[in-house]
């Protein structure tokens, strides 16, 4: 016998469940905050949402052994990156939760969207009256959790790093950014930990998986906040970062092996990593193509004496591998 409709989420555009089935065609996380912003906006066209991206990793700092500093972004250039000082935002993202306040007759309302213990980002609706609609803490409900889910299926459940599964979506959202940014330039890093084999051997997988954990870290304190990192499967890692025009490709991550190399690693001491880059210059050369020529140069330098970072267009300049045309089907991505 068919059911009636549910009082509490009536049929038809515009309605909650209207909302929530457009949710459900949402299929990356990082789509998902922005479409939710949208939403709440022809939803409450006299509210005032912000959608913050919020940077826990990087940018987060301890003091005191206790205390989290955030930073967070309107947008995804490195250089709206601040520093977060909003009492109410820093509570809910401390707390994991949905805050409100009242403001001058009005209300202002905080959610985070957040996975793995991690806020990734904030939104702040603030409205003329003195609550928001019944509605918006339900829709508000399922979209963090529609969010914790997609987020989860493309985080790492060792590292707490982006998986290879959304890699190729990242570059498909960001690919014209990375290569016409007037102020600054972008790479694609393959990362290498050198002779991990051998530790597994030694100690054991699980001192394996400890360094693995430790090493995800030291990515996150050495790179940006606002660079995407990824673990790509057992020991190799990859990393898109940008820096100022200028700048040499090799500054950022030359940083992070001298930290690898100088990081006492518990129960193992000392580990290496070699490191392979390549330009993100050219809009028609596809990720399959740029990971290829990260990866040769992540080679070459496990070929030739490890421990050190090697840059694709060096080695072809220099003569010490040869380049190829490739068009987007000669390389399979992943």
């Amino acid at each position: 016998m068919d059911r009636p409709p549910s009082p509490l989420i009536p049929a038809g555009p515009g309605t909650l469940q209207h909302d929530v089935l457009q949710m459900l065609e949402v299929q990356a996380s990082d789509s998902l905050p922005g479409w939710l912003a949208e939403r709440l906006r022809t939803r409450c066209p006299k509210a005032s949402i912000r959608l913050l991206r919020v940077f826990p990793g990087g940018a987060a700092r301890i003091k005191d052994g206790q205390q989290e500093e955030f930073s967070v972004s309107d947008s995804d250039d490195e250089k709206g990156v601040r520093p977060l000082r909003d009492p109410l935002v820093l509570a809910a993202i401390r707390q994991r939760n949905c805050l409100e306040e009242k403001v001058d007759g009005g209300s202002r309302m905080v959610l985070v969207l957040d996975a793995g213990g991690e806020v990734r980002y904030a939104l702040e609706i603030a409205s003329p009256a003195p609550s928001h609609e019944p509605w918006l803490a339900e829709i508000a409900a399922i979209g963090r959790a529609y969010f914790e889910r997609l987020a989860y299926l493309e985080t790492d459940p060792l590292t707490r790093l982006r998986t290879r599964r959304v890699f190729q979506t990242h570059v498909d959202m960001s690919l014209t950014t990375w290569t016409t940014h007037p102020d600054r330039a972008y790479y694609l890093a393959v990362l290498d930990i050198d002779r991990f084999k051998r530790i597994n051997d030694e100690f054991g997988h699980l001192y394996g998986d400890e360094i693995l954990v430790h090493f995800a870290n030291i990515m996150r304190r050495s790179f940006r906040a606002s660079d995407l990192l990824y673990r790509l499967g057992g020991e190799e890692f990859l990393v898109v970062y940008g820096s100022e025009r200028g700048v040499p490709g090799h500054v950022a991550p030359e940083r992070f092996r001298v930290a690898v190399e100088n990081y006492a690693f518990p129960g193992v001491g000392k580990v290496t990593v070699s490191v392979g880059f390549t330009e993100i210059r050219d809009l028609a050369i596809p990720a399959a193509v740029l990971f290829d020529r990260a990866d040769q140069a992540v080679y070459y330098a496990k070929e030739h004496g490890r421990n050190r970072v090697c840059g694709w267009e060096l080695l072809v300049e220099a003569g010490h591998i040869k380049a190829q045309v490739a068009s987007s089907t000669d390389v399979t991505l992943f």
